[in-house]
């Protein structure tokens, strides 16, 4: 996993914004607790704004995960009804000595499952939730680099 694509994992992970939630009607009945922790969530978008050089070759992109490294792709988020949350090797690693476990925190919804928190508890940051549904979650991160305010918006799959 190349330092980039470790550092926007926890940024995903840990990057505090304001949140807010958009309806869903294609939940078959399920509460969003029960349909984020229904499988394993893999990477199917990563979107940039403004654009950034992701892979230091001089030029921007504002969609990135087609730049991820095969190895990468298949890396994925679990949520668990404990409140555990692992970001995990896929099948493939890019160092065979690599941990499966990349990353495990807590999560937890608030305000209603309006609000995905993640972190260990006290210091919690909150994640815009885009879009939840039985087979899309789609979040919103806004963090800030060297005083450039940047928004990624991840779309994860089934």
């Amino acid at each position: 996993m190349t330092n980039f694509t470790k550092k926007a994992a926890l940024v995903i992970l840990s990057a505090a914004v304001i949140v807010g939630c958009k309806k869903d009607d294609n939940n078959n009945g399920s509460s969003k607790t029960q349909l984020i922790t229904s499988g394993n969530w893999k990477v199917a978008s990563d979107y940039y704004d403004p654009a950034v050089d992701w892979d230091g070759d001089g030029h921007t992109e504002n969609e990135v995960f087609n730049l991820y490294s095969a190895c990468d792709k298949d890396d994925i988020l679990i949520f668990k009804t404990d409140g555990s949350l692992t970001l995990e090797e896929g099948a493939s690693k890019c160092d065979p000595s690599d941990p499966q476990v990349i990353e495990s925190t807590a999560w937890k919804f608030s305000n209603n499952e309006s609000i995905l928190l993640v972190g260990p508890s006290g210091s919690e940051q909150s994640i815009q939730l885009l879009e939840l549904s039985s087979t899309t979650l789609k979040i919103k991160v806004i963090f800030t680099v060297q005083g450039v305010s940047y928004t990624e918006t991840t779309t994860y799959g089934h």
